[in-house]
This record gives C-alpha cells, sequence and structure tokens, in this order.
C-alpha cells in the first residue's frame, strides 16, 4: 500500500503530532501510526500467516520462513524496540546477509532489474567494473605469454558507498509480538519495496550526483557534479536490419564486441504510441529484423526517450544500511526525518551498454504489397 492511497489519514496524524504537549512520545506514536498505515497490507497478511501457522504445520512449511543467523536475530531483537530505533544515536549497521537476500527478492519478482543489473556483494564497499575489447592474443610460440596494452581491458572502480536510499524503516506495534522470522519478513518486504523504486530509477535516470550514473547520463562527463545526458538519436525510426543498423554498431562499441541479445526500456505511454506499433503487425506478430528482443516498461523512465540495452552490463551494489541518528530537539515538519539509509551506487561498463534514442521518431508498422501482374495471355478462361 502507498501512503499517497492514505493521504487523509497520513494528514490526521501529521496535525495530532503538531497539536501534541509532549513532542517525544508524541514522534514516537506518529511513526508506528505511518508505518501501519502505510504497510497495512502486508502487516495483516503476515500476522494472518502466523495465526494460520499455528494450527497448520502444513502450511507453516509453505511460509519458507528464513532461519535467521546470530547476527540476525540480535539486530531484529534491538529493532523491535520502536524507541531505541529512533533515539539512540546509533542502532548497529543492518546485517549485509540481509540486503543480499532482499537484492535476491528484487531479482526473482523484478525482470527488468535481474535483466539489467549485475548486483556486487552488499559486503564490499568498493567493486570493480570491467569492459573488455578481447581475452585472447595469437602470437609465436616462444613469445611473451599475455601484453595488457593487447587486452585493452579497462577497469573503472565504484564506490558503491556514495549514494543513499532512504525509507521508513520501524517495525510496527501489530507484528512487534510476532517471532522474529516473521519480523525478518516484514523488513525485507518494506526495504524491497522501496528499494526497487529506487534501483530503477537510479539504473535510468541517476544524475550521478550522490546517486548512481544512469543509462541516459555520460559516465565520464559531468558538470556541476552531475553527469550530463547522453546525445539523443533520432535516425531510428523502424526495426528493420537498415533501421537498426546504428544502433547495433554502437552497441557493438564499433565491432569489438557481439550482440545476441537486446532490451528496450521506454515509458508505458511511449509503449503504447510509438514502440508496439512499430514492433508488431495488426495481428500482433513481432516483425522486428532482431528476434531476441525484449521490451520492458517503467514509470521511471523518461516519456520521449527509450534506450536499447545490451543484458547484465550495469553493476549497482548496496554496502549497507544504518538508521539516522536522530535528535528529539530537531524541529519536525514531517515524518519523513525518521528514516534509514541504505548505502549503493551504480554505473554501466560503458557508455555504448545503452543507445538512447527519440522514441517518438518511430513509425507504424505498414506491410509492404507487392502487386503481380497477369498478363492476359497467361489469364484463366472463363
Amino acid at each position: 500500500m502507498k501512503l499517497e492511497e492514505e493521504k487523509t489519514n497520513y494528514n490526521d496524524v501529521i496535525e495530532k503530532l503538531q497539536k501534541a504537549e509532549d513532542k517525544s512520545s508524541a514522534i514516537v506514536e506518529t511513526i508506528n501510526e505511518i508505518v501501519e498505515l502505510k504497510y497495512s497490507k502486508i502487516i495483516d497478511e503476515l500476522r494472518e500467516e502466523a495465526e494460520r501457522a499455528e494450527i497448520d504445520s502444513e502450511f507453516a512449511k509453505k511460509l519458507k520462513l528464513r532461519t535467521l543467523s546470530k547476527e540476525e536475530k540480535s539486530f531484529y531483537e534491538k529493532f523491535k524496540d520502536i524507541k531505541q530505533a529512533i533515539t539512540t544515536n546509533q542502532i548497529d549497521a543492518i546485517p549485509t546477509t540481509i540486503i543480499d537476500v532482499t537484492m535476491e527478492d528484487i531479482k526473482e519478482s523484478n525482470s527488468i532489474i535481474n535483466d539489467i543489473v549485475e548486483f556486487a556483494p552488499a559486503n564490499v564497499a568498493r567493486w570493480i567494473t570491467a569492459s573488455k575489447n578481447g581475452t585472447f592474443i595469437w602470437g609465436e610460440l616462444t613469445s611473451k605469454f599475455i601484453n595488457e596494452n593487447d587486452l585493452k581491458l579497462t577497469l573503472k572502480g565504484l564506490n558503491v558507498e556514495l549514494g543513499k536510499l532512504s525509507t521508513f524503516l520501524i517495525i510496527p506495534k501489530s507484528i512487534r509480538d510476532l517471532e522474529l522470522p516473521y519480523v525478518d519478513k516484514y523488513f525485507r518486504a518494506v526495504l524491497k519495496e522501496v528499494m526497487e523504486d529506487g534501483i530503477v530509477n537510479g539504473v535510468l535516470v541517476g544524475n550521478g550526483k550522490n546517486a548512481p550514473i544512469g543509462i541516459y547520463k555520460k559516465i565520464d562527463k559531468s558538470e556541476d557534479g552531475e553527469n550530463k545526458d547522453k546525445d539523443v538519436a533520432t535516425e531510428l525510426t523502424n526495426f528493420s536490419p537498415k533501421g537498426l543498423a546504428a544502433a547495433k554498431k554502437y552497441l557493438t562499441n564499433d565491432g569489438k564486441r557481439s550482440i545476441d541479445r537486446l532490451i528496450l526500456v521506454c515509458n508505458p505511454s511511449d509503449e503504447a504510441d510509438y514502440v508496439a506499433p512499430a514492433l508488431y503487425d495488426a495481428e500482433g506478430r513481432l516483425i522486428s529484423s532482431f528476434k531476441n528482443l525484449t521490451v520492458y516498461t517503467h514509470s521511471e523512465n523518461p516519456k520521449g526517450k527509450a534506450a536499447l540495452l545490451l543484458p547484465k552490463k550495469y553493476t549497482m551494489g548496496f554496502s549497507g544500511l544504518n538508521i539516522k541518528e536522530y535528535d528529539q530537539t530537531l524541529a519536525m515538519d514531517d515524518a519523513d526525518v525518521i528514516i534509514a539509509k541504505v548505502y549503493g551506487n551504480g554505473r554501466a561498463v560503458d557508455d555504448n551498454t545503452a543507445y538512447v534514442f527519440d522514441v517518438t521518431k518511430l513509425e507504424e508498422y505498414v506491410p509492404s504489397v507487392k502487386v503481380v501482374n497477369i498478363s492476359e495471355a497467361s489469364a484463366p478462361v472463363i
């Protein structure tokens, strides 16, 4: 459940906070109420699952609850105390195993992320991305085995602690009395929801300023701390062999790598107006000359632009998560003061892994009609 769906209740909660005399206690209760509103659906589901599992062992097995490590149990025990989670100087960092499991959840449920992103393990703060033009060398039998310059291997460092994704990560009263595996399930569901949207936003349009570098941005060119937009190609108007030639040449890095699969990502409205009419005939058959093409739509993709991508050429990592230090003397305009921060970053291995084009230039597919002239001499006699 999105917070916007409960906007009226949300405003009521904030108004109650503003009128409260004991601000410290009211802040704690306000955060709990907002979390209960925002995630009411999953809270209800978890409570129902827990109640049924107590009397149905077979159902309990189907839930596939995780067996928590000692470190994870310790973290959740401390985190269940809402006052400690908010008012202590710094709660323990979330175990990286929870982040890794959440990443697996995201990959299983979100195809666009699974197809595009290669995740670095959560227990590293710096990751290496590499773009290579070759992995072999022919030479004389007695020659030196390998030459670094011949391989042309480009290594780039990725600091996965650069940016922060923020969310409410308070364990609500409604599930605080459940066993820890259910608390874990709730915690990861909330983390997954926030990280999913944040990951797609970063991969597509991240500006590189305390954030990932999105595919629509140039990797090595920036201005005022933000990476510059890539040039938008206008020559892609159809998906015929000639129409795709410029895009395929760009993605092969001028012939230095092969392509066996392409991903097209666009805004949902542009898919309806331009992409689908250019890709399919009247019967819904794919008419693109490149058959191994997967189309994804996402609201985070800017309208008017689309990109052809190579799969798994974007690296993203998250190094850890902490609860933001909170000072009760701070003025509180809204509940977003209480947040958790997961540190991460991302970038493609090189600019040529994403071909950005003006999607509005795509033309509707019109089948060609061949006219066969039948001479009078060969015409059938009636």
